[in-house]
């Protein structure tokens, strides 16, 4: 009777160190534990005279975004994960884009001038000429 009592002890004991193993290997190897932390970025963008003003930056997908204040610097006001995109667009300058991974805590941007049309106003120094018939 103690050796069959004994038996199951030692089968339960088994199988509870076996679930336990599974448990562990299960939560150790668990994609949720693979994500990175959150990233909080900060930066200055400028020309080659200097930092810019209103410069919009923004997450490529979404609607977030912020705009650079008069000395350059920008805080982006959501947490960021690597792999996400942020998009730089300043009028006059080629859209630039960043994209973010664990070391992007600080972002030091050099915009570079963008050449672009400008459309002038008609020539008003020519006379009018009406196409109506005058009846007289």
């Amino acid at each position: 009777m103690k050796s069959q009592t004994l038996q199951h002890k030692n089968a339960f004991g088994k199988l509870l160190m076996s679930v336990g193993l599974f448990i562990l290997v299960g939560i150790l190897f668990n994609p949720l534990q693979a994500q990175t932390e959150p990233i909080t970025v900060k930066g200055i963008v400028k020309d080659i005279n200097g930092p810019l003003d209103g410069v919009s930056i923004y997450l490529k997908g979404s609607k977030a975004g912020t705009v650079s204040k008069a000395n350059g610097n920008f805080t982006f006001p959501n947490q960021l994960s690597s792999g996400d995109v942020l998009i730089f667009s300043y009028l006059g300058y080629k859209k630039e884009s960043i994209v973010i991974d664990k070391d992007s805590t600080f972002i030091e941007l050099t915009m570079t001038e963008e050449a672009i049309d400008v459309l002038s106003a008609p020539n008003t120094n020519l006379p009018y000429k009406s196409k109506r018939r005058r009846s007289n």
